[in-house]
């Protein structure tokens, strides 16, 4: 039994079309225009094997019980062509639905779906039939295979061609029904294809279609109309225009023009072909060279900046790295698979799940792609980099590639935490600075009140009482003296070198002065100053920077060591002098040794122990400036050494 399908739509050129489209494939269709028309051809009718309806008809329908009781009866599949969006408002009718097609399909691919939804035995009773012969005459091999394709879903029996010749002979061994033919091709084009085919007599009735990549003008329809084509299309890649000319021209078989007598003269319908190609082979050729030269300044772009270029191909999930970010991770091109999983691969685990998320947003919702995160170098470590990018998306808006930069900023951020660090540094010395001030302040004013008060009143006041009071005060003003002086003098190591007024000094000497002044101060901590082997160590130095750096490291070790003795040696060989200074107070812990002499360092918080912050790097500056080095060593709790060593020669001589 002939398959029987009734199609409901509405009248028009899509619903000709599609009967067309059935009608060809041998199958028996009924038209309907809404659903009481449905119902009606459904009891009234032949058995019909499958109803095609549009949903929208049946969702702008009343009630539908008749329709069910009439679908059941008639044993009818239904299937109901709609877009995603309408499929549930379908679905909620509770309509005995089979399946759904969407409207984006092209003919064939409906062709196709309606066929595996026949009944079995339709389609048994389908496959004996004789189908249509199409002899295709076509140069191009990709778009013989793109009409091999898109007449597939046909089942016509194809004969194909490469030229006109070939195709000629073909048609006279084995007649076709229906010829497509390229009007541009090698031996024979064609407009003479088709005279040939209408001055045979067993080929002149065969329905002809010349096809072309661009659409025909005035003069190539008139060209077909004088060799008696049936039709002239331009061919697209996915367009059903094609095939239903085709299907129109196999079905109809109605009189053909006549061709003009004799040998058409083509030559000037030629000669203005090939100027037309001329010109488009200039467009061509100007395209490609724009293309070149946008490519170069791609490259140049790429090549000089200090970002890394990626590109990913989304549905082939293929991945491209430019030579500077593969330079970035110290990685060469074989380093690296290609694909999105070896990227995420080398992302730092913690920041693996915000990178494919923000990758997912950007692809799913468009949410921008601006991320930052760590790259594993190849030579072990992570980089610190920040990565935008964007996608490039079809049609129907589905991402089909992204592309973007990603950027090493772990020196920006190494700079941007030392500057904050530096901040912090800053301020805290400010906060100590204030309060070193202060406090000798406060104890000279409070001096200086006290003894003005005492002379305020008739009471004499005792020559002893004031000359004590005098003292205190010298004590504050020296004290605010040499905190303002160490200030100013760490101001202008920090721009250059400290000055030296060289001389041959003895160390030995400078640190028995130091030591005889410092008595009274370490007496006042309870600590007693070690003297052990203090041996003449003359050098060419300066005695006054000398005698400050033996002052820091006396001034550090009481006031880290109250109570203990300190220890200092003084030695010397040929070429340099050692001075060491030993305390046994409460050290320094591992981790603060190494950043020691920086300015504003400390050993020990602030709260605890007065001080700038500024001693030891005074005394760094000026060892340095002598061409000496020091060092320290220290366990928590037993002490520290500090270790000075000059060179004997004094600092090296500077270039002019």
């Amino acid at each position: 039994m002939k398959p029987t399908l009734l199609l409901v739509e509405a009248p028009g050129p899509h619903r000709a079309l599609l009967a067309l489209a059935f009608q060809s494939q041998g199958w028996r269709v009924l038209l309907a225009a809404g659903v009481e028309p449905l119902v009606r051809a459904l009891r009234e009718s032949p058995p019909v094997h499958l109803v095609l309806a549009a949903g929208g008809l049946l969702a702008s329908a009343g009630p539908l019980d008749v329709l069910r009781e009439a679908l059941t009866a008639a044993g009818a599949a239904l299937w109901v062509e709609a877009p995603p969006a309408e499929q549930e408002a379908v679905r909620r009718l509770a309509v005995p639905v089979a399946g759904f097609l969407a409207p984006s399909l092209s003919l064939g691919q409906r062709v196709e779906a309606v066929r595996q939804a026949l009944p079995s035995q339709a389609r048994e009773a389908d496959d004996g039939r004789t189908l249509p012969r199409v002899l295709v005459a076509e140069d191009d091999p990709v778009y013989r295979k793109l009409l091999r394709l898109a007449l597939a879903p046909f089942r016509f029996e194809l004969m194909e061609a490469e030229d006109g010749m070939t195709a000629l002979e073909l048609a006279r061994r084995r007649p076709p029904d229906i010829v497509l033919a390229d009007v541009l091709m090698p031996r024979l084009d064609g407009f003479r294809l088709c005279l040939a085919l209408r001055q045979d007599p067993k080929l002149a009735r065969v329905p002809v279609i010349l096809t072309h990549a661009t659409a025909p003008d005035e003069l190539d329809l008139r060209m077909a109309a004088n060799v008696g084509a049936n039709g002239f299309v331009r061919r697209a890649q996915g367009d059903d225009e094609l095939v239903a000319t085709l299907l129109r021209e196999s079905r109809e078989q109605g009189p053909l023009p006549a061709p003009v007598p004799g040998e058409l003269s083509t030559e000037p319908h030629l000669y203005a072909m090939v100027r037309q190609l001329e010109r488009r082979v200039g467009l061509l050729e100007q395209a490609e060279r724009t293309a070149r030269e946008s490519e170069e300044r791609y490259r140049l772009v790429v090549s000089g900046s200090y970002d890394g270029v990626w590109d990913w191909d989304v549905r082939n999930q293929r991945m491209y790295w430019s030579p500077r970010l593969l330079e970035m991770l110290g990685m060469k091109p074989e380093d690296f698979p290609g694909t999105s999983e070896a990227f995420l691969a080398r992302v730092h685990p913690e920041d693996r799940d915000e990178v494919a998320s923000a990758l997912a947003r950007h692809l799913e919702q468009g949410t921008p792609y601006d991320v930052s995160f760590r790259l594993r170098h190849e030579a072990g470590g992570y980089r610190s980099c920040v990565s935008r990018g964007r996608a490039i998306r079809d049609a129907q808006g589905r991402p089909v590639r992204m592309a973007g930069i990603i950027g090493d900023v772990t020196e920006q951020l190494r700079l941007y935490r030392e500057a904050r660090e530096a901040v912090r540094v800053r301020d805290e010395f400010l906060a100590v600075a204030a309060h070193e001030l202060r406090t000798p302040l406060a104890a000279l004013r409070l001096r200086v009140q006290g003894t003005a008060a005492a002379l305020k009143h008739e009471h004499p006041v005792a020559p002893e009482r004031l000359e004590r009071a005098l003292v205190a005060a010298d004590r504050q003003v020296q004290r605010l003296a040499d905190l303002v002086e160490g200030l100013l003098d760490v101001s202008q190591m920090q721009s250059h070198a400290p000055r030296l007024n060289l001389e041959d000094v003895d160390l030995g000497q400078v640190v028995r002065d130091v030591v005889l002044r410092s008595e009274e101060m370490a007496a006042r901590a309870g600590c007693l100053l070690v003297v052990r082997d203090v041996a003449s160590a003359v050098g060419h130095w300066d005695a006054l920077r000398l005698g400050q750096v033996v002052t820091h490291l006396l001034v550090n070790a009481v006031k880290f060591g109250p109570g203990r003795p300190v220890e200092l040696e003084v030695r010397a060989d040929a070429d340099s002098a050692f001075l060491v200074v030993r305390d046994h107070g409460i050290g320094i812990a591992p981790d603060r040794v190494d950043g020691l002499f920086r300015r504003f360092e400390r050993a020990v918080p602030a709260r605890n122990y007065g001080g700038l912050g500024l001693g030891l790097y005074r005394l760094y500056r000026i060892v340095e400036a002598h061409g000496g080095e020091v060092a320290v060593t220290s366990t928590p709790g037993q002490g520290a050494t500090f270790r000075v060593r000059l060179p004997r020669a004094g600092p090296p001589a500077r270039p002019a």
